[in-house]
C-alpha cells in the first residue's frame, strides 16, 4: 500500500495535554498505542477533542471524524465504526478501548456475566494482584490520606462524586435525595460521608453541613479510603471506582445511577427502593475475584499485559483497521534488532576501556557479549591463550555480588577434593567496580550431555550432579521446618495472566488442590538444608575430561536439599525429557532413581517434602515457560503424570 493511501491514528486529547501525554500515568494506553504505531512505521496525530465527542446523543461527527483514520479519543462516547472511546477502566493498570463509550457507557454494561465460565484460578491470582497494590499499600486513584482514621464498623459509606454523574446523564437523583434517603433508612447503621476529592468538593461539603445542620444523622470524613471501606458493611455511589475499591475488600455496592458494572451491585432508580436494595445487598453472596476478572479480562486491557500490542491490534482490527490499513511493519523486534545491537556495542566499547586501566587486564581483548541488561552485563575474553569470562555488576549492590562470588568460589574449591569435581576459577576482581574476572572453563555443558544420552549413560551424568553437590556442601547443612504453607501462599499468589487455555488454568487448579493437601501433611517437618547456589540446573555445570565443573557460581543461600533437588529434577524434565515412559512424581523413573541413587536427600524426606517440591516447580515453570511451546508442552504432561 501507498504511504499516501495509509490510514493515520488520531489521537483526541484535551488541548491541555497535547505537549505532556506521554508523560501523564493516566494516559498510559496512548503511551502504548503511541510506541506500537511509531515503532511499526505508521503515523500518529494529536488534535484537541472537541466537546461534541464526549455526548452520546451527537450523530453527525464527521466534521471531527473524518472516514479514513483511525480515532482514538479520551473519555469519548463516539459509537461509530472508525473511533474507539479509552480512559482508565476504574482501577489501574487497567483501560478502556471500546468502541461503544467509556466507564458507565462501555460495552461491558451490556454484556451477560455468567459466573460459572470463569476460570477461579486466573480469577484469584488477579484479585490478589490488586489487593497486593491497592488495599494492602491503601493506595487509591486520588492521592489518599496517609493517615489511619478511625471508621464505626458496620457502616454505610456514602461516596459522593461531585456533578459528575449528574452532567454525563448517569445520575437517577441528586445528591441531596441521596444523602436523605440513606439517613432515613440505614436501620440504625452510621452513615459515613466523603465527599469527592476534586470534582465541585466544597459544593458536596456545604450539602453535607446543611443536613447535618437539618439533624440528619451523617457523619463526614476525609479519611483514606481502604480505612472506611475495611469498617463498612456496603458502599454507596452513583457508579464510583470506589465501589469496585469496595469489591477487593469483598464489600458490597448500591448504586444510584447507572453503570456497567451493575451485574453484581443493588441498583436503586427510586428512593422508595433503597430498603430493599439494602437488604439485599446485605444478603446476598458474590465472589467478587471472578467478577473482577471476567470485567477487565473481557472488556479492558492492561498496560501491563506482556500481549497488550497483540490486543490493541485485534481491537484495531475489529474496528476495521488492519496493520496493512495502517501500513505497520511486520515485527516490532526487527525494528529494534540495530538498538539491541547498538547496546550491546556501547556495553563492549566501555568495558574495554575499563580494562585497559586494570593492572593484570589491559591485553584482554572483548570478543562477544553474552548477557546485556540494565543490572548485569557479561562478555568472553581473549587474554593470552586463554579465555576469561568478564561479568560486571552495575547495581548498587556489584560490590557485594563480586564479594560473593568471589567467596562462593574460594569455598568450593575448598570443598571439592575429588578429583572427579571442580569449580570455575577466579581470575581477578575488583569488588569496587562491581567487575570480576573467570576462568573460561572449556568443555561440554551437563544439559547437553545429558540431551544426547539415554540408559545407564544419562543415568551417570544425572547421579554425578547429585554427587557434586553432595560433595560442594558436605560442610554447609543444618536443619529446619518446612514452610510449606507459605511457599503454597505465594505459589497462589502468581499471576496467571499468560495462561491463555481454559484446559491449562483447570489442570493447574487441579494441581494447586494436590499441593495443598500435600502442603498440610508436610507442615513444619524437619528438612535438611544446604548452603548453595539459588539455582541449581544441568546449565551450570560443563564436562571436560571426565571432570564435572561448576561454573556460573553466585553468592550462595540456603536452601532445603529436597527443593533443590527438585529444581534440578524438573528443569530435566521440562528441558531435556527421557524417552522413558515410566514415571514418578512426573519425572522420569530412571532420573529420579539416578538423582536419588546418592545418598543426598534424607529417606525422610523422598516421599514427602520432595514431591511437594516437585509439584511446586512443575507449575512455576509451566507458567514461566508457556509462551515456549515446547516446554510448555513438556511441563503439561509432566504435572498430568504428577497428578496420576
Amino acid at each position: 500500500m501507498e504511504a499516501s493511501l495509509a490510514a493515520k491514528v488520531v489521537f483526541h486529547l484535551p488541548k491541555q495535554f497535547h505537549d505532556n501525554y506521554l508523560e501523564l500515568t493516566h494516559l498510559s494506553l496512548f503511551h502504548k498505542i503511541h510506541d506500537l504505531i511509531t515503532s511499526r512505521g505508521g503515523e500518529i496525530e494529536v488534535r484537541r477533542r472537541h466537546e461534541a465527542l464526549r455526548s452520546s446523543f451527537q450523530t453527525d461527527l464527521a466534521e471531527y471524524l473524518e472516514a479514513d483514520n483511525l480515532h482514538i479519543i479520551e473519555n469519548g462516547m463516539v459509537q461509530q465504526s472508525n473511533a474507539l472511546n479509552t480512559a482508565l477502566a476504574y482501577l489501574p493498570p487497567y483501560f478502556h478501548l471500546d468502541g461503544r463509550g467509556v466507564l458507565a457507557e462501555s460495552s461491558a454494561g451490556g454484556a451477560v456475566y455468567d459466573e460459572k465460565e470463569v476460570n477461579p484460578v486466573l480469577a484469584m491470582s488477579k484479585f490478589r494482584v490488586l489487593q497486593d497494590r491497592l488495599v494492602k499499600k491503601r493506595r487509591s486513584r486520588y492521592g489518599p490520606k496517609e493517615e489511619h482514621t478511625k471508621i464505626p464498623e458496620g457502616c454505610i459509606a456514602v461516596f459522593l462524586q461531585g456533578d459528575n454523574p449528574h452532567r454525563q446523564g448517569t445520575a437517577y437523583c441528586d445528591n441531596e435525595t441521596l444523602l436523605r434517603t440513606v439517613a432515613e433508612h440505614a436501620g440504625g447503621r452510621t452513615v459515613v460521608v466523603k465527599a469527592h476529592p476534586i470534582s465541585k468538593q466544597l459544593d458536596d461539603a456545604q450539602l453535607i453541613l446543611k443536613l447535618l445542620q437539618e439533624g440528619l444523622p451523617l457523619a463526614a470524613t476525609d479519611a483514606n479510603i481502604h480505612d472506611i471501606l475495611r469498617q463498612c458493611d456496603v458502599t454507596v455511589s452513583y457508579n464510583s471506582a470506589v465501589a469496585i475499591e469496595g469489591f477487593l475488600h469483598n464489600k458490597p455496592a448500591i448504586l444510584f445511577g447507572k453503570s456497567d458494572f451493575h451485574h453484581v451491585v443493588e441498583v436503586v432508580r427510586r428512593p422508595n427502593d433503597f430498603s430493599i436494595a439494602l437488604e439485599a445487598a446485605l444478603s446476598k453472596s458474590v465472589d467478587y475475584a471472578k467478577y473482577l476478572h471476567w470485567y477487565f479480562s473481557e472488556h479492558a486491557l492492561s498496560v501491563e499485559d506482556w500481549q497488550i500490542e497483540k490486543k490493541i491490534l485485534q481491537v484495531f482490527e475489529r474496528a476495521g483497521f488492519s496493520e496493512a490499513t495502517l501500513a505497520l511493519q511486520p515485527s516490532a523486534q526487527t525494528a529494534n534488532a540495530p538498538l539491541a545491537a547498538s547496546k550491546a556495542t556501547e556495553a563492549m566499547s566501555a568495558v574495554q576501556r575499563l580494562l585497559r586501566g586494570l593492572e593484570g587486564l589491559e591485553e584482554a581483548k572483548l570478543r562477544r557479549a553474552v548477557v546485556i541488561d540494565e543490572t548485569y552485563h557479561e562478555f568472553i575474553a581473549m587474554h593470552g591463550q586463554g579465555k576469561l569470562r568478564i561479568c560486571r555488576h552495575l547495581s548498587s549492590e556489584g560490590a557485594q555480588e563480586v564479594d560473593g562470588r568471589v567467596g562462593e568460589i574460594q569455598k568450593l574449591q575448598q570443598a571439592l577434593v575429588s578429583e572427579r569435581f571442580a569449580s570455575e576459577r577466579c581470575y581477578l576482581a575488583f569488588p569496587e567496580l562491581g567487575l570480576v574476572a573467570l576462568n573460561h572453563e572449556p568443555g561440554v555443558v551437563l544439559a547437553d550431555k545429558i540431551a544426547g544420552a539415554s540408559g545407564a549413560r544419562r543415568s551417570r551424568f544425572v547421579r554425578m550432579a547429585a554427587e557434586w553437590l553432595q560433595e560442594a556442601t558436605l560442610a554447609r547443612r543444618k536443619r529446619t521446618e518446612l514452610a510449606s504453607m507459605y511457599r503454597l501462599k505465594q505459589l497462589k499468589e502468581w499471576s496467571l495472566d499468560n495462561v491463555e487455555k481454559a484446559e491449562d488454568c483447570a489442570l493447574l487448579e487441579r494441581l494447586l488442590s494436590n499441593l495443598t493437601s500435600r502442603a498440610r501433611q508436610v507442615k513444619g517437618m524437619d528438612i535438611l538444608q544446604i548452603e548453595t547456589q539459588p539455582w541449581f540446573s544441568p546449565e551450570n555445570f560443563v564436562f571436560k575430561d571426565d571432570v564435572l565443573c561448576g561454573v556460573n557460581l553466585r553468592s550462595a543461600h540456603w536452601t532445603s536439599v529436597s527443593r533443590c533437588a527438585a529444581q534440578f529434577l524438573v528443569d530435566l524434565q521440562v528441558r531435556f525429557p527421557s524417552e522413558i515412559d515410566r514415571h514418578r512424581f512426573g519425572i522420569a523413573q530412571d532420573d529420579w532413581r539416578a538423582y536419588l541413587s546418592i545418598d543426598l536427600v534424607p529417606e525422610s524426606e523422598r516421599r514427602t517434602a520432595l514431591p511437594f517440591l516437585v509439584g511446586e516447580q512443575l507449575f512455576r515453570r509451566f507458567v514461566a515457560d508457556y509462551r515456549k511451546m515446547d516446554l510448555r508442552q513438556n511441563a503439561r504432561r509432566s504435572i498430568q503424570s504428577f497428578l496420576g
